[in-house]
C-alpha cells in the first residue's frame, strides 16, 4: 500500500495508486484500469477510474465462483466448466 504521486506523469505511467483501483470491488471501478504499464491507454479508451478518493473501499473478485482453500484454488482453472 504505497502512495506514489507523480503529478501529471500519473496520466502516462501506471502508479500503485492507479493499480489499486484495478483490484477494487467499488462500483465506479468495475472493469476499469486494465493498463499494466501505460496509464494513458486507459484514459485514451475511457477505461480509467476517475475519482477524487485516494483508495478503494473494498478489494477482491465479485461473486463466489472461486473455491475456498489453497489446493482447491490451484485445481480450479483446470476443472471450471464456465
Amino acid at each position: 500500500n504505497v502512495s506514489v504521486r507523480l503529478g501529471p506523469l500519473r496520466y502516462v505511467i501506471v502508479t500503485p495508486n492507479f493499480h489499486h483501483w484495478h483490484h477494487s470491488q467499488d462500483q465506479e471501478a468495475l472493469d476499469k484500469n486494465y493498463a499494466a504499464h501505460y496509464a494513458f491507454l486507459d484514459y485514451l479508451f475511457g477505461t480509467a477510474v476517475k475519482t477524487t478518493r485516494l483508495w478503494p473501499e473494498k478489494y477482491g473478485v465479485l461473486g463466489d465462483y472461486v473455491p475456498n482453500g489453497f489446493f482447491k484454488q490451484l485445481k480450479f482453472p483446470f476443472l471450471w466448466k464456465g
